[in-house]
Order: C-alpha cells, then structure tokens, then sequence
C-alpha cells in the first residue's frame, strides 16, 4: 500500500475535525500546506517514477475538482467555505481510487475522478448517525407522529420518482437495440439526470412514460425487470427516509428561533431575507424543499431559490456586524417581526474525514449500490 496520501489525510482530518467540533471554524492553514505535499507527491511520483504525465499533475486536478464540487454546495447554501476547502485538501490526496478497493467506479482508475467518490461517501456514511440521533430526539420527545412523517411523507414522489428513473433505462435500451448507442457508467446516470428532469417537468405524463417503460423493462425480462424496479425503489425510499430525517432534524433540532437582540457576530441563519418591489420578505424554505422542487418541475433554478435583493442568506459564512445592526434597524422601523430562524451547527469536517477514509481503504459506496441496483 502506499501509506503517505493515507498517512497526510489521517493528519488532517484530525486536525480539521477537531477543531470544527471544538470552534466551528476551519483554519486554511490546516489543509493547504497538507494539500500542497500532496500535489508535490504526485508531481514526483508521475514525473520522476511513473513517467505520466496525467499522474503528475492528478493532484492539481482532483484538487481543483473538488473545489468545485464544493463550491457548488457553498452557492445554494448548504456549506462553509471551509467544508470547500477540506474536499479539496482530500481530493488532491487521493486523485484515484486506490488499486485495492473492492468497489471502485472504473472511470476512477484511469483517470483523477475520486473526489466526486469522497463527497458522496461522505454524505452518505454520516446517515445512520443523522438518523440514529433523530430517532433517539423523538423518542424522548415522543413525537410518534414525527416518526410516522419520516417513513411516510414523499412515498408518492419517490414510487414516481423511480418510475421516471424506469423510463430513462427503458429509453437507454430502446436506444441500444434500436441504432446502437449505449450510455455506460457515469454518462448513464447523466442521461437519467437529464430524463427525471424532463419527465418531472411534465410530471402527468411522465408517470404515464414511466409505467409504460417498466411495462417494457418487465416485458423484455420479467424476474430481472421487477428486480431492478424493486431495488430502485428500496434505494429512493432509503433516501427519501435520509432526506425527512435529514428535515426534522434541521426544523427540530438544529434550528431555533430568536429575536434580533440574541442575534451575535458568525450566527447562520436558516431563512434568507431580501427586498423586492412589494417591500421586505422572508424565505425559510430549506435546501431539501428546493430540491424536491427542482425534481418536481424539472426546474433546476430553484436549487438556488428566487429572490430580490438580499439582505441576509442562509450562507454557512454566518452574519457579520453590518448585517445584524440592518436587521435591527429593519425591526425597529416595523418592516419585519422580530423572529429569526437561526442554525445550530453542525460540523461536517468528521463526515468528510470520514468519507476519505471509506473512499481509500474500500471503495465507493454510491457505485457499489449502482452495481447492485444492477443485480452485479
């Protein structure tokens, strides 16, 4: 094995986590000089052990790939700048997926693609935690009817959901039979993005295309059909479940609401407050409302949310003085009620210290569900 991309990432990840567990900040000192060994690593080994060129620079690559993963999670708000900068600190340690993971996507192996692995490994391994924890908060609150929330709302969405998912498989192997063309791997999930899209735009209709698809699917091959249809399923209803518990923890846990006078320096708010031509207005819709939205109606701007001039956002960068002291003036003038939603943190440093470590010493565990939503 080769232990120093392994031996870095331990070293930062335990810096990182503990100080965003103990402070809620991340120090950039603590992830670019680590990141920087890691580049230089590759830089030598591609140029002076290997002889590639790809190698050489791989960890410049995976740094910057994982900056933008990140940053696309910065922009609509669920992230810090500094969970941003510790995926690309892990990205530049571990461009490829190692040669003894069990189950690594094969895009992965030729070229520098393993920080959309680490993300992805991060975000799922933290659910049994996330959900572990809910459930333990319900239980001593006893709110039964939260729990039934959980299981239960959106089942209709994800059964929809899976058969718009049917369609786009359907249309792959008409595609194949029909003038050849396959869509393997990664540009798989890309043509089922871009048809979820298009069916949830037309939601009516795309019900009506996707169980016409499963009708096929099963039709082509009965056992393997309903097979796959049902692992689909299980998989969304799995997510679903991570969303809603993922929801009741940001409405019941990790959200509280307070007057403007216990609003302090680096709070993050969980409402965005903005100015359009009607006058002062307040959004608290999350992150998870925005998504089932954009799968809804096939819009993906309602990712970011839309709104006039912004005031103060839900940007895990927290308030500053001048934001406050607006938002106070704005109460005492009688233009907004003084309640505001702010967040709890909830660090995320160990979640992607976490999903490294997955990513090298295993695998990918998205992949690994893709393969055995395949029956493989």
């Amino acid at each position: 094995m080769d232990y120093i991309p392994l031996v870095l990432g331990i070293i930062m990840g335990t810096v990182t986590s503990y100080t965003d567990i103990r402070t809620g900040f991340i120090d950039d000192l603590h992830v670019f000089p680590i990141a920087g060994l890691g580049i230089a690593y590759y830089l030598y080994r591609g140029f002076f052990v290997e002889h590639s060129t790809i190698l050489a620079f791989s960890g410049v690559i995976a740094f910057l790939i994982g900056l933008l993963l990140g940053l696309l999670l910065y922009f609509i708000g669920a992230w810090a700048s500094g969970d941003v900068v510790i995926l690309a600190g892990f990205s530049a340690l571990l461009p490829y997926a190692p040669s003894w993971g069990r189950v690594v996507p094969p895009y992965t192996v030729s070229y520098p693609l393993y920080p959309v692995s680490i993300l992805l490994n991060s975000i799922i391994a933290v659910f049994p935690f996330i959900f572990l924890y809910s459930l333990g908060v319900i239980l001593i609150r006893r709110q039964y009817h939260e729990l039934a929330r959980i299981f239960t709302d959106g089942a209709k969405l994800t059964a929809e959901v899976a058969l718009w998912i049917t369609a786009g498989i359907g249309f792959q192997v008409v595609l194949a039979k029909s003038v050849g063309w396959v869509f393997g791997g990664l540009w798989g999930w890309v043509f089922a993005v871009i048809v979820i899209t298009l069916l949830g735009k037309f939601r009516k209709a795309g019900d009506v295309i996707g169980a016409i698809a499963l009708a096929y699917v099963v039709h082509l091959n009965p056992l393997n059909g309903l097979l796959l249809f049902g692992k689909l399923l299980l998989m969304l209803y799995l997510f679903k479940v991570f969303l809603a518990t993922v929801k009741y923890m940001r409405a019941s846990v990790l959200m509280e609401e307070v007057p403007v006078e216990a609003l302090e320096e680096w709070d993050i708010l969980g409402e965005t407050i903005y100015e359009d031509e009607e006058g002062i207005k307040r959004d608290r819709t999350s992150l998870l409302d925005r998504v089932k939205e954009a799968v809804t109606k096939g819009d993906l701007a309602s990712l970011k949310g839309q709104h006039g001039k912004v005031i103060v956002s839900t940007t895990a960068e927290g308030l500053n003085k001048e934001q406050i002291e607006r938002l106070k003036a704005l109460v005492g003038d009688g233009k907004l009620e003084n309640r505001f939603l702010r967040k709890k943190a909830m660090p995320f440093a160990p979640a992607l210290f976490l999903g490294f470590l997955i990513s090298y010493f295993w695998g990918d565990i998205f992949w690994w569900i893709e393969l055995k939503l395949a029956g493989m």
